[in-house]
C-alpha cells in the first residue's frame, strides 16, 4: 500500500460535507439501490428480506427493539478489525491513525450540524434520534474509509452500506432476519 490508500480515507473525509444526509428517509427506495442492499445483506446472510420503514415512529420502534440481530453487528465489527489490521500491516501506524482521526473529527460534524428535514425540532425525542442517525452515518464513514483504503471491491459490505447512506437513507438494524431501511 501507499499514500494512495491513505488518500482514499481523505477522500471520504472531504466528501462528508457534500452528502445530503437523510434527505430520503421514509421515501421509496430507488431501484438503483437494490444492488447495494443485496451486497450488504449477502454479507450478513440476509436473503433479500428487506423492510422499508416509512416514518420516524416506525424507525424508533425498530431501533429500540431488543430483537436486533447481534450476529450481524459482530460480522461488521470483525470486518472493521480485519480492514484496520490490513492497513496497519502495510502503512505507518501513526499515519493511519492520523488520517482516521481527521475522518472521525469531520464525521462528528454530521451530528453537530446536520439537521434532518421534517423532524419536529421542538421534540426532544426526535432530536435524540436524529443524533443517533448521525452517529450511525459517522460510523459508516469510518467503516467505508477502511474498505476503500484497503482496496476492497465495490460490492464490499461497508462500501454498499456507505452508498445507502449517501443516497439519503438510513440503514437501520437487522431484526428477525429482515434488513430495515428508513
Amino acid at each position: 500500500m501507499s499514500l494512495i490508500s491513505l488518500n482514499k480515507i481523505s477522500s471520504v473525509t472531504a466528501n462528508i460535507v457534500k452528502i445530503n444526509w437523510f434527505k430520503n428517509v421514509g421515501k421509496e427506495i430507488d431501484s438503483n439501490l437494490y444492488s447495494f442492499i443485496k451486497n450488504y445483506c449477502q454479507e450478513l446472510n440476509i436473503h433479500n428480506e428487506i423492510k422499508q420503514v416509512a416514518n420516524w415512529e416506525e424507525a424508533i420502534k425498530v431501533i429500540n427493539s431488543k430483537d436486533w440481530n447481534k450476529e450481524c453487528w459482530e460480522i461488521e465489527e470483525k470486518e472493521k478489525e480485519n480492514l484496520l489490521n490490513i492497513l496497519l500491516e502495510n502503512e505507518d501506524k501513526k499515519k493511519v491513525f492520523s488520517f482516521l482521526k481527521s475522518l472521525t473529527e469531520e464525521s462528528s460534524k454530521i451530528i453537530e450540524t446536520y439537521s434532518i428535514k421534517d423532524i419536529h425540532k421542538d421534540n426532544v425525542k426526535y432530536q435524540y434520534y436524529s443524533k443517533v442517525a448521525a452517529g450511525a452515518a459517522a460510523i459508516c464513514c469510518y467503516q467505508a474509509a477502511l474498505a476503500f483504503a484497503s482496496d476492497q471491491n465495490d460490492n464490499h459490505i461497508f462500501i454498499s452500506k456507505y452508498h445507502l447512506f449517501k443516497s439519503g437513507h438510513w440503514p437501520l438494524i437487522v431484526k428477525d432476519n429482515v434488513f430495515n431501511i428508513f
